[in-house]
């Protein structure tokens, strides 16, 4: 099983590059545009926790949030949209499902809909955002100031990004068995992407970043890999997924950690973010 991760780890290497402004041309154009003849339409849903940017992610890929739009609001209690996304000569016509982070009726009817019905996505791309996830009202910030004390710790960033880390995690297990358990992959599912969005907040840290969502070769115990690591690899194994982890910047914006903490600012600039984005956009063709 250790190709497998080396491979996702090559896909990561080549983002990296694509940032720095050393792999694939920065002049290359994508976008959204008018569903063509002769395109079938691919259906895909956007999964993950509230605030980790499912949306804007969206958005992004088909150009719709530009550098001095206001921030998007929560995600509605079940978004779909159709489209046309382009790089250069490619196009990719889509039916997007973004399923709402937030617990709710709503949202279990989504989930269902993504892994139990006969309207089933052929892939899913997984939002995640390493702890820095929005937090949308005054109750939210009430929730995570409770979780953070009741853990013994006080309000710092460190202790809020691994309240969001944990909340992330279950998540993301929970996603794991619902796929196993649905048989998803043997009925439709062909692919999982888990983007790792607002990478351009911890820039200067990303190869931890990698180390967390993604396993290193051979399994090396409880102690040294992080249980999301364990939940992909426990996910991939005996499974025919195509499974990408991939760094992604939807949008360059300060990040606040709420309790009167200091923001944290970007610290890759908006090229390098359009080079993330436009090497998720391959990533995501080369899965179709």
């Amino acid at each position: 099983m250790s190709d497998i991760w080396d491979e996702v780890r090559a896909g990561w290497a080549a983002a990296v590059r694509a940032a720095e402004g050393t792999g694939h041309p920065q002049n290359e154009e994508y976008g959204a545009g008018r569903a063509g003849l002769g395109l079938a339409r691919r259906p895909i849903a956007f999964t993950g926790e509230p605030g980790a940017g499912k949306t804007v992610l969206f958005d992004a890929l088909a150009q719709r949030v530009g550098p001095d739009d206001d921030p998007k609001g929560r995600s509605p209690d079940r978004e779909e949209k159709h489209t046309v996304f382009m790089l250069g000569s490619m196009r990719i016509r889509v039916s997007v499902m973004v399923v709402p982070g937030q617990e709710s009726a709503q949202r279990e009817r989504a989930m269902n809909r993504v892994l139990s019905d006969n309207a089933a996505p052929e892939g899913i791309i997984h939002v995640v955002c390493w702890g820095h996830n929005k937090v949308w009202d005054r109750r939210g910030q009430n929730a995570l100031e409770d979780g953070v004390r009741g853990a013994g710790t006080g309000i710092t960033p460190d202790a809020v990004r691994e309240w969001h880390l944990l909340k992330e995690r279950r998540d993301f297990e929970d996603l794991c068995d619902r796929i196993k358990e649905t048989r998803a992959v043997e009925r439709r599912m062909k692919w999982l992407i888990v983007a790792v969005t607002k990478s351009d907040l911890f820039w200067n840290d990303i190869d931890s970043a990698r180390d967390y969502y993604i396993p290193d070769g051979d399994a090396t115990g409880p102690d040294g890999e992080s249980r999301f690591c364990t939940a992909l690899r426990d996910l991939a194994e005996g499974s025919r997924l195509r499974i990408a982890v991939v760094p992604v910047s939807s949008r360059l914006l300060r990040h606040s950690f709420g309790g009167g903490l200091p923001p944290r600012m970007s610290v890759l600039d908006e090229l390098g973010a359009r080079g993330l984005r436009k090497h998720f956009y391959r990533t995501l063709k080369g899965l179709l």
